[in-house]
């Protein structure tokens, strides 16, 4: 009973990170429980819902394929929408993000994938290092960044086949490289803490 409560209320331990909206006076926050994967930050996904959407498309050529998209994802159930056997959807909102860590552009996507319901409503995402990252950013061709290095000769970083989600040392990080990435975690959390561009911080998602 005790491991069926903690698997509904879901508790996630990890950070809420600040990026910069460029040409946006607002900040689009995220939660992550993989700090140390920020410099693989490839693009940003929003949920359809998530209350900064319709302002950053208003009067833009993208603002009718936003509109659609969001029409089409309140038809569907959060169950649906989650599935992890779904092709992946979304739309390139015309804006980008500027990524705290390295000062990197991304795009900013919308996509049924991310619920306002866990977290912030928004995700930034590390296609390297998670299976719906990577599997939205094949069906985009959006870049593929690996910042976590199994040091397995059997695996190429720069021709993934799929996400690379186990222990490995830093790379691609700055001066995090040659870190076991478990460690990179708590420093990178503590670093934007000490920078004012995030917070450790614990998410609870209650399942239906």
């Amino acid at each position: 009973v005790k491991m069926m409560q903690k698997n509904w209320i879901g508790r996630s331990y990890g950070a809420e990170v600040d990026f910069d909206i460029k040409d946006d006076d607002r900040k689009l926050r995220i939660f992550t429980t993989r700090c140390d994967t920020l410099f693989g930050v490839t693009y940003m996904v929003m949920s359809p819902e998530h209350p900064y959407v319709n302002s950053l498309v208003e009067g833009t050529e993208y603002e009718a394929a936003v509109k659609e998209y969001q029409d089409k994802v309140q038809k569907m159930t959060d169950i649906e929408r989650t599935s992890t056997t779904n092709e992946k959807t979304g739309v390139f909102i015309g804006r980008y993000a500027v990524n705290p860590l390295n000062g990197k552009e991304v795009p900013i996507f919308i996509s049924d994938y991310v619920l306002m319901g866990y977290g912030t409503g928004a995700i930034m995402a590390v296609p390297a290092h998670d299976q719906r990252d990577f599997d939205f950013a094949k069906a985009f061709n959006l870049d593929i960044i690996p910042v976590v290095d199994p040091q397995n000769p059997e695996i190429d970083l720069y021709d993934l086949k799929e996400a690379f989600v186990a222990e490995g040392t830093m790379i691609n990080s700055g001066e995090f490289d040659g870190l076991n990435n478990r460690d990179a975690i708590e420093k990178i959390a503590d670093y934007l803490k000490e920078k004012g561009i995030g917070e450790k911080t614990v998410n609870y998602r209650l399942r239906d």
